[in-house]
């Protein structure tokens, strides 16, 4: 039996049946509307659908659960799921997340959710939160949790790096206040040499620039974590549910600076950036439209994402401080298993990191290209 559940006007059918007050899972045909449930909650950006989906070819099968009953969920997490049978790892990113105003977590919540994941073979959960007081809720609910990541893979999200975020007005003068005045002349200079501002949501946009993003990435030597056709998936989901742009800066018809922005309700998350190596001031330009296009859209921060080596310089002409998120939280739920991966998985899945990141990209990249 079939239930519908209505949150803030949007209506999520055929979600599977859930005892009252229980955990249960979003089905497959409605993770688009649960795009929609989310962006009317509080929700951080790693916990929907299309942030998660375009994980699947790489072996990472991400779990949407909900808590609550009478066709009014109360609030959900998107586990990230790798391995199977009772060997079950759960990886769950800045959630889980309350879906109404009214409601609060409680050890309630939170003991139902580790019972879940035991029954579905999971030997750990692995959670991280913008909020310490939920990682306490949750290590207090827990029989065991420690204070520790344990699971090296899957790292290049910046939990444990602050993010430069640009808290946004109304008036572009008060939002500007709070910036280096070092903006102001960069803007002045980029806006006298003619630079133009476009923007577009379609994933074929992105191929076109791509060259950009990766000569920017071997100038500043960091590497571009996933490739094209998983940015592309990101970006078809995103639009969906009108969660996306692909800004570009561009001088006498060539494309000199690009950004692709994602949101969630509150805030815009900078995915990539890039501009080229004679137009460097073209990147103050960029994020400064940017952002204030994202705050017409209805939201009023803007993230830029952490700032390491020279990075951290230009950011912080924007916002003086990086926002400090908590470490990972642990929670043990099969303590033999947890054991048996500490000692004999660990010591060796850190030194294979590099080439299981290269076999998923490349299964990624294989099963894309058969679909």
């Amino acid at each position: 039996m079939d239930f519908a559940a209505s949150i803030a006007g949007t209506k999520v059918e055929s979600f599977q049946q859930a005892i009252p007050a229980t955990w249960s899972e979003v089905q497959v045909q409605d993770l688009c509307a649960w795009n929609d449930v989310l962006f009317r909650s509080v929700a951080s950006i790693y916990q929907y659908p299309f942030w998660n989906e375009p994980y699947r070819p790489l072996g990472v099968m991400p779990r949407y659960v909900l808590w609550g009953g009478e066709g009014r969920p109360k609030a959900a997490a998107t586990i990230l799921t790798v391995g199977a049978g009772p060997a079950k790892i759960g990886l769950v990113f800045r959630g889980p997340t309350l879906l109404t105003s009214e409601a609060e977590f409680s050890k309630k919540m939170f003991v139902q959710l580790f019972g879940w994941a035991r029954t579905q073979g999971y030997m750990f959960l692995r959670f991280t939160h913008s909020d310490p007081g939920v990682l306490r809720g949750l290590a207090e609910a827990s029989e065991r949790s420690i204070d520790a990541d344990v699971f090296p893979y899957l790292v290049d999200y910046s939990i444990g790096s602050g993010d430069y975020i640009v808290e946004q007005y109304e008036n572009d003068e008060e939002t500007l206040a709070g910036f280096d005045r070092e903006v102001r002349r960069k803007l002045r200079r980029a806006e006298e040499a003619g630079y133009e501002f476009r923007w577009d949501d379609s994933p074929e946009a992105l191929e076109p620039v791509w060259p950009l993003y990766q000569d920017c990435a071997r100038r500043k030597q960091f590497r571009v974590e996933r490739p094209l056709s998983f940015h592309q998936e990101l970006m078809a989901g995103a639009r969906l549910n009108h969660l996306v742009r692909l800004y570009t800066v561009q001088l006498k018809g060539r494309i000199v600076g690009s950004a692709l922005i994602f949101r969630d309700r509150t805030t815009a998350h900078c995915q990539l950036a890039a501009f080229h190596v004679d137009h460097r001031k073209s990147a103050t330009f960029l994020h400064w439209h940017s952002m204030r296009d994202m705050h017409r859209m209805g939201v009023e921060r803007y993230n830029l994402g952490p700032g390491p080596g020279s990075l951290a310089r230009f950011k912080s002409m924007f916002s003086a401080r990086p926002v400090q998120y908590p470490g990972p939280l642990t929670v043990v739920l099969k303590e033999n298993w947890f054991r048996l991966w500490r000692k004999a998985f660990i010591p060796a899945a850190k030194q294979l990191h590099p080439m299981v990141r290269k076999l998923a990209l490349q299964r990624a990249a294989l099963s894309r290209r058969t679909t």
